[in-house]
């Protein structure tokens, strides 16, 4: 386990996500996304398993030790062609969906009982819907088929729904972050990080 020296200020919008290979992160920045959109920097790319929200110092010390008892060797996961989220006429994100399949359930199960033993909050509002988000509109966006219009190349202009990955996507690791709200977008710092071992 590898782990930053954290501190108080740390502990607020907390999530548990798996992080791509650098392969697969390298293919998921060449997607194309449209000019409208603002991608997610590529080192950022990464899959929410949960959303944690503000946690005490002490539990989330206490979580980060624990991490490596949900981690199973994972399979080579099956990528979706990339879509807009919520729908192309009002869209907020582009993302890249997964099979649910393929372990990704099974160790979503692992992270909620782990979380849930400790006592923490969990954002459960919403099913489990693995994806990995490439880009985020502007509130103000319209429709998507308007917004995905690329000016650097013939391939920027393809809209979600017609691209996919041209690697097999893997997950070396699976981290806890905290999130920082900034002007141009949420900033994501690791507090700790357990290597996933291909099954």
């Amino acid at each position: 386990m590898t782990a930053r020296e954290a501190v108080d200020d740390d502990w607020h919008r907390c999530f548990i996500a798996l992080v791509p290979d650098a392969a697969t992160r390298d293919a998921l920045a060449a997607l194309p996304v449209g000019s409208a959109a603002r991608r997610v920097l590529v080192d950022q790319l990464h899959m929410t398993v949960a959303f944690l929200g503000s946690i005490a110092p002490e539990k989330g010390a206490m979580l980060a030790g624990r991490l490596g008892a949900v981690v199973a060797p994972l399979l080579p996961q099956r990528a979706e062609r990339s879509e807009y989220w919520p729908s192309a006429a009002h869209p907020r994100l582009v993302v890249v969906p997964f099979a649910a399949g393929d372990g990704l359930a099974a160790l979503e199960a692992r992270v909620r009982e782990l979380v849930a033993g400790l006592g923490l909050p969990v954002d459960d509002h919403r099913p489990f819907r693995p994806h990995i988000t490439l880009a985020r509109f502007a509130r103000s966006a319209g429709p998507a088929r308007e917004a995905s219009v690329g000016r650097a190349s013939p391939r920027a202009a393809l809209p979600p729904g017609e691209t996919t990955l041209d690697v097999v996507p893997r997950f070396d690791t699976l981290t806890l972050y905290s999130s920082t709200l900034a002007r141009h977008g949420a900033r994501y710092r690791a507090l700790a990080s357990m290597a996933v071992p291909l099954a």
